[in-house]
């Protein structure tokens, strides 16, 4: 095995295992399997590269290179699509969260209306 094979099969594992741990109790199984897939398929890919190529050529691609490169495409474009629904949710989280806060910390109208010695609206 190549040392280049070798460094890049560490590096995957640690970004798995780092991966893995990062996520919370409550992250869905799928996602923790999803990573574990992937991993292994990165490892397969740097030990056994020409298995690449033989995919490629059975779906029509003419090169391994090629084929990995349009699945990362996807990848990346899942990941960035991902990213900004969840920092969509995060912003209206965080909007709801200082709604409740500055409702909570309003003075009470009544408050306002005797301090100012305005007369409260008849109803």
């Amino acid at each position: 095995m190549i040392i280049i094979q070798i460094l890049l099969i560490l590096a995957v594992v640690a970004l798995m295992v780092v991966l893995l741990r990062s996520y919370s109790s409550r992250t869905r199984a799928l996602t923790k399997i999803a990573t574990f897939f992937f991993a292994v398929f990165a490892v397969t890919v740097i030990v056994l590269p020409d298995w690449t190529t033989k995919i490629a050529r059975l779906i029509g691609i003419g090169r391994g290179a090629d084929l990995l490169l349009y699945g990362l495409s996807v990848v990346v474009l899942f990941m960035v699509v991902n990213q900004n629904l969840h920092q969509r949710r995060e912003q209206q989280r965080f909007a709801r969260a200082i709604r409740q806060i500055t409702l909570l910390s309003a003075p009470d109208p009544t408050e306002i209306a005797e301090k100012q010695d305005i007369p409260p609206k008849a109803e």
